[in-house]
């Protein structure tokens, strides 16, 4: 029996591989709250500044996007 040295995963390359793992999950999270939450905010704000033919207002959905942003944080990027 031989071992297949082409199939060692380092130390650093778990480390990245868990990182790249918790980047992914966050980064679909955000999406899907942008999609749920967010995204409605935005577009009633510009329904809204048409009807009344004024510029909109986009403070809820900024605030939104904070939240979401806060709740679902970006891993750092720290290397190993």
């Amino acid at each position: 029996m031989s071992i297949d040295w082409s199939k060692l995963v380092t130390p650093e390359q778990q480390a990245e591989d868990r990182r790249q793992a918790e980047y992914d999950a966050a980064v679909a999270a955000r999406a899907d709250a942008y999609r749920l939450e967010s995204d409605p905010l935005k577009t009633e704000a510009e329904f809204d500044a048409i009807k009344a033919g004024t510029e909109p207002d986009y403070s809820a959905w900024i605030a939104k996007v904070e939240e979401i942003k806060a709740r679902y944080p970006l891993p750092d990027a720290g290397g190993v």
